[in-house]
């Protein structure tokens, strides 16, 4: 009888051990779960992924938020979780997977996303790339005050000109410096070089607030208006267009995050909050004036090119319409690899109406030499130079928009009304 029970022991512990050698118990270990997962998802070398994990169990019924979806993940069993940035260094909405392993069975349920969990800031990054961005994620939330900041009335002095430049973020955590340095490069370039006030630009970012000021241009005085959201942003627009002349010029410069419903349906990402491209055309459609310029940074931006376009009255002389994004409907938009904190797009089109680069050096894109930088001269420069995994996209909706300047002087076309030139909204022409 001792002998049958010592024969039983044995084999237990054997099925124990063989469970063991093949990687996982009854109950896998965090590790255990992430060295299945990564063998395999990525045949045990996670590259240049960014790679995270919840060190405490995932509970059945538990949830996981993403920025859009509150419920984006409900887990059915006690789980491990992993977050994988599929693109490092992209804004979002980007490609992404959410992952859980089984506690028990260690079966592998991964979940295509385009945004990080909510809460990236209590994950514990298990790759140096991970460790990076969250020490960035950690670091952003400095660059805001926690505060909540007045709501104030939105005043407007009637001008020939306007110019509204926008950031949202998304969060403290995912409103990268880069979006601030963004902002500053145009807001001194419409300042310095096209002679615009303070009065005729509009700067929404954020919450609102900025440490250690809201100055973007050096000049003491701070310059952010409103924080990002949607009302602030419905606001804005409905007063311009409430006071913008017939003769007058629109200026609008988005950077930051953008995402996508699909197809040719973007959403431009706000502080949290976003706003889809058929809203954001509603509120453009009534800008009456003689020159609207919309320059977008974010991801999908390309998506947002056919809405505008196709809710303006055509022939499309009022206004003339030229609308630039840093991506096409269907991929995002990158960091700067090598220029410094800026958005890639972003810096080299700035720094083509700008005559120079943030740091003072030299650029000439004026093509045929008339002294005035066109939208599509800057457009094209900034295709020239742009070395990331993008495709910048010039949409117009008539023959020689694109001609515009951001000087104050209207330029005169001469309307070629049977080539109407607006860019088709299913198969936009790239420029790269």
């Amino acid at each position: 009888m001792l002998k049958r029970i010592g024969k039983a022991a044995a084999l237990a512990a054997a099925l124990v051990f063989a469970l063991g050698i093949n990687g996982y118990s009854a109950e896998l270990s965090l590790n255990q779960a992430k060295t299945k997962m990564v063998a395999t998802l990525y045949k045990g070398e996670v590259g240049k992924r960014a790679l995270y994990a919840d060190s405490k169990l995932k509970l059945k019924g538990a949830k996981i938020a993403s920025w859009r979806t509150p419920d984006q993940v409900k887990v059915s069993e006690e789980s491990w979780f992993f977050f994988v940035d599929e693109q490092p260094g992209a804004n979002w909405e980007h490609d992404a997977k959410y992952v859980l392993v089984n506690k028990k069975t260690g079966a592998i349920e991964t979940m295509p996303v385009k945004t990080p969990p909510r809460d990236m800031l209590k994950y514990t990054p298990l790759n140096p790339v991970a460790k990076a961005n969250l020490d960035v994620l950690k670091s952003n939330i400095k660059l805001i005050k926690d505060i909540r900041r007045p709501i104030k009335p939105i005043k407007i002095i009637k001008q020939q000109r306007y110019a509204v430049l926008l950031s949202g973020g998304w969060d403290a955590n995912n409103n990268h410096s880069r979006y601030w340095n963004d902002l500053s490069f145009i807001y001194k370039t419409l300042k310095n070089k096209y002679g615009y006030n303070d009065d005729e630009i509009f700067v929404l970012y954020a919450n609102g607030t900025h440490t250690p000021n809201e100055d973007l241009d050096g000049d003491g005085t701070d310059d952010v208006d409103y924080s990002a959201t949607k009302a602030n942003l419905t606001t804005v627009m409905n007063t311009i267009r409430d006071n913008i002349p017939a003769k007058g010029k629109f200026f609008f410069y988005s950077t930051n995050h953008g995402g996508s419903n699909g197809g040719y349906d973007a959403v431009l990402y706000l502080w949290q909050d976003w706003i889809t491209d058929t809203e954001f055309a509603d509120l453009t459609k009534e800008i009456k004036c003689a020159e609207a310029i919309y320059t977008m940074e974010q991801c999908y931006s390309g998506g947002m090119i056919d809405n505008i376009l196709q809710v303006a009255d055509h022939p499309c002389t009022n206004p003339k319409i030229t609308v630039m994004s840093a991506a096409t409907h269907a991929e995002y938009s990158w960091a700067c690899d090598s220029e410094g904190d800026y958005d890639e797009y972003a810096y080299h089109w700035t720094s083509a109406v700008n005559g120079k680069t943030p740091s003072g050096s030299v650029i000439n894109a004026d093509t045929n030499g008339d002294g005035k930088v066109t939208m599509k001269e800057a457009h094209t420069y900034a295709v020239s130079q742009d070395s990331r995994n993008e495709h910048p996209v010039l949409g117009s909706c008539i023959t020689g928009a694109s001609d515009a300047t951001l000087y104050a002087k209207i330029t005169v076309i001469k309307p070629n009304l049977s080539k109407p030139g607006l860019a088709k909204p299913i198969k936009p022409t790239l420029n790269k």
